[in-house]
């Protein structure tokens, strides 16, 4: 399937993975696996993990092929912080990255830059000692200025998509310091980033974005781009439904 975009949209597909005995959706997705692909998905001992890896593998390989590409066909790389690239064909080139939650896989691919997201179930467990750990005082007083444990639960999950969706875009992951930057404008769509370690570059070249996939999930999305007002939109597609068209029409 060939993804288009314009110039600041992102195509952001979710699938819900099933917790214990792999589904429909799994098998069609593991049916597009290779061969090492599907034994280093058997090292997974819980169903759960197993599926959801299976699923975003299988969400790569069927999204980014076309016509002219199988999805067996695509060949990835990985950097030294696992970060995921293609590497050929040149046609299946294209910006993408995967995250997962119980129960909830999600693919977002860009145009051109660099591209990272993160997904979280709204009813993850939160503790406010790990945001004075870890995030930044900004996204600190934001998190405690929510006094309702829902309210601060949901604001705490804001900044930590937030944050691994940056992190996720630049390709290092926990190797950089999540205090060396900071969220603001944190309750609108499109939240920004202050810079507070120069050697991360300029803000102004990054957008980013909050929504929900589907019921009960947030996800937040990044992308590094040359610096423009425009702010960055996400296309919320469901990969279950492109899936169940396909098979009809096989």
């Amino acid at each position: 399937m060939k993804l288009t975009h314009s110039r600041y949209l992102v195509d952001l597909w979710c699938a819900r993975a099933s917790a214990c005995e792999p589904g429909v959706l799994e098998q069609c997705c593991e049916a597009s696996l290779r061969d090492d692909e599907r034994l280093h998905a058997d090292r997974f001992r819980r169903p759960t993990t197993r599926n959801q890896h299976v699923v975003g593998r299988g969400m790569a390989r069927t999204l980014l092929a076309s016509s002219d590409v199988a999805p067996q066909d695509i060949e990835f790389s990985f950097n030294a912080h696992g970060k995921p690239d293609v590497v050929g064909p040149a046609t299946a080139k294209r910006p993408f990255n995967i995250a997962h939650t119980e129960g909830m896989v999600v693919f977002a691919s860009c145009e051109i830059g660099q591209i990272g997201v993160d997904v979280e179930r709204l009813t993850r467990s939160t503790n406010i000692d790990i945001a004075h750990r870890y995030f930044a005082k900004p996204e600190v007083d934001f998190v405690i200025s929510h006094r309702e444990d829902e309210e601060r639960r949901l604001a705490f999950l804001k900044v930590w998509t937030l944050k691994e969706s940056f992190i996720k875009a630049i390709g290092m992951g926990l190797a950089i310091p999540l205090a060396d930057f900071a969220f603001i404008d944190i309750d609108s769509p499109n939240p920004r980033v202050q810079i507070l370690n120069a050697s991360l570059g300029d803000a102004s070249m990054w957008r980013f974005a909050t929504t929900s996939p589907a019921d009960g999930y947030i996800a937040s999305i990044a992308i590094a781009d040359h610096p423009s007002a425009a702010p960055l939109r996400i296309n919320v597609r469901d990969f279950e439904t492109l899936i169940n068209s396909s098979m009809k029409e096989a």
